[in-house]
């Protein structure tokens, strides 16, 4: 288990980026993966484009988000 040190930076931890993407599609309902990446970095700055894959992966893992292979974008499950 990796646990937090003082060198530990909370802004750009998975649980806040996957906070972030659950806003952004909250506020938006579809977004494709660029889309979503750029709600994301508007938001929390540059650091999180390292963390938001595993974001993501950690969301879908959680059952929260869906992909639509369709329309190629995001969405939250209902």
């Amino acid at each position: 288990m990796i646990t937090p040190d003082k060198y530990f930076d909370l802004k750009n931890s998975v649980i806040n980026v996957s906070a972030s993407i659950i806003r952004a599609l909250q506020k938006i309902n579809v977004l494709t993966y660029d889309e979503l990446e750029m709600e994301v970095h508007k938001t929390l700055g540059e650091d999180s484009r390292h963390i938001f894959p595993y974001a993501l992966n950690f969301l879908f893992l959680l059952n929260k988000i869906e992909y639509n292979n369709s329309i190629y974008s995001f969405t939250i499950k209902k």
